[in-house]
C-alpha cells in the first residue's frame, strides 16, 4: 500500500507526540509501571480433588474434573470401576443406584447401558459417566497428575485399567485397597508409581510392593505415622479434607497431599498459607 506524502508527515508527528507523552509518564511517580510480584513457588502438600469437585458438579464427570481443574487444583482423583463387556468407567460405587438414574452392578451392565445413564449425585446439571479413557485423554501432556484408584475387580480388568493408564500421556498414579491388584497392575505397568489406600477398618499390609506412596484416612495420619512414611521413602497422602483446621494440621505434619471435596477453597487456603522454605522432614519418595 502507498503513503501519501501529507499521511507520512502527519504519522511522524504522531509518533514524536507519543513519545513525548510517554517520556513524562515515566518521570512522574506515579504513572511508573509497577513489575508484576512472581508467584512463589510453594512447598506445602499437594491440593487433589476427590473425585473432581463434587461440591460444584456430580462427582466423577468431566464437569466435576474441570470445574476442580479451572479451582486450581494440582491432582485429581477418580475411581475406576469396568463394565461387563470390559470398559473402564469412572464410578466410585460397585452399583450406579446412588450416583446415576439407573439401577444395578456395572459389572452386570455394558458399555452402552452405563453410556446412557445420568449421574445424578452432585449439584448442578446431571451428567455422562466418563470413561476412563476419556479422562486420560484430556489430561494427556498435562502437568496434573491423576490419583486412580482401581477399586475392587476381576484380574484381568486390573490388567486392562493399568495397561490403558500406562498407555497413554498422562500422568497417573495406581492407587487401591487392595494390595494384590497394585502388584498386578504394577507387574503389567512398572513405570507407574503405586500408591496402597489405608482406612481405619480396613489396610493391608503392602509387604515388599514397591510403594510410592500410602494414602492415609484422616484418623491413622498421626504425626508419627506420616514422618515414619516418609522416612521409608513414601509419599503420603490424607483424605478426606474438606476444613481449614485439617488443612493446617496436615500441612504442619508434612503431608505430601491432601485429598479434598472442595478443591477450590483449599487452593484458596494453601495460597494463602504458602510456605516457601522446604519442609523441615527430608522427602524420600522417589520423583517420576
Amino acid at each position: 500500500m502507498t503513503v501519501s506524502p501529507r499521511a507520512a508527515t502527519h504519522t511522524a508527528v504522531l509518533a514524536a507526540a507519543l513519545v513525548v507523552l510517554a517520556a513524562g509518564c515515566a518521570a512522574a511517580p506515579g504513572l511508573r509501571a509497577r513489575p508484576a510480584a512472581a508467584r512463589p513457588v510453594c512447598a506445602g502438600p499437594a491440593v487433589i480433588g476427590h473425585r473432581g469437585s463434587p461440591l460444584d458438579a456430580p462427582e466423577n464427570t468431566m464437569a466435576s474434573f474441570e470445574t476442580a481443574l479451572r479451582q486450581g487444583a494440582d491432582w485429581l482423583e477418580t475411581d475406576v470401576q469396568t463394565t461387563k463387556d470390559g470398559v473402564p468407567v469412572l464410578m466410585h460405587d460397585a452399583t450406579v443406584d446412588r450416583t446415576t438414574n439407573g439401577r444395578g452392578a456395572v459389572a452386570d451392565l455394558t458399555a452402552a447401558e452405563v453410556a446412557a445413564l445420568r449421574v445424578t449425585a452432585g449439584p448442578g446439571p446431571d451428567e455422562p459417566v466418563p470413561t476412563l479413557e476419556q479422562l486420560l485423554d484430556r489430561l494427556s501432556g498435562s502437568s496434573v497428575t491423576l490419583l486412580m484408584e482401581i477399586k475392587w475387580q476381576r484380574a484381568e480388568d486390573v490388567t486392562r485399567i493399568a495397561r490403558l493408564a500406562a498407555g497413554s500421556r498422562a500422568r497417573v498414579f495406581l492407587y487401591s485397597f487392595s494390595s494384590e491388584h497394585l502388584r498386578q497392575a504394577h507387574a503389567v505397568a512398572p513405570d507407574l508409581p503405586v500408591v496402597l489406600i489405608q482406612g481405619a477398618s480396613f489396610a493391608e499390609d503392602p509387604g515388599d510392593l514397591p510403594l510410592h506412596g500410602i494414602a492415609l484416612d484422616a484418623t491413622l495420619a498421626t504425626a508419627s505415622r506420616i514422618a515414619a512414611e516418609r522416612r521409608a521413602g513414601r509419599e503420603v497422602y490424607v483424605w478426606t479434607l474438606d476444613d481449614e483446621d485439617s488443612w493446617q494440621l496436615m500441612a504442619e505434619r508434612s503431608a505430601d497431599g491432601l485429598i479434598t471435596d472442595a478443591p477450590g477453597r483449599a487452593r484458596r487456603w494453601a495460597d494463602a498459607n504458602c510456605r516457601t522454605e522446604p519442609p523441615a522432614a527430608p522427602r524420600g519418595a522417589r520423583a517420576h
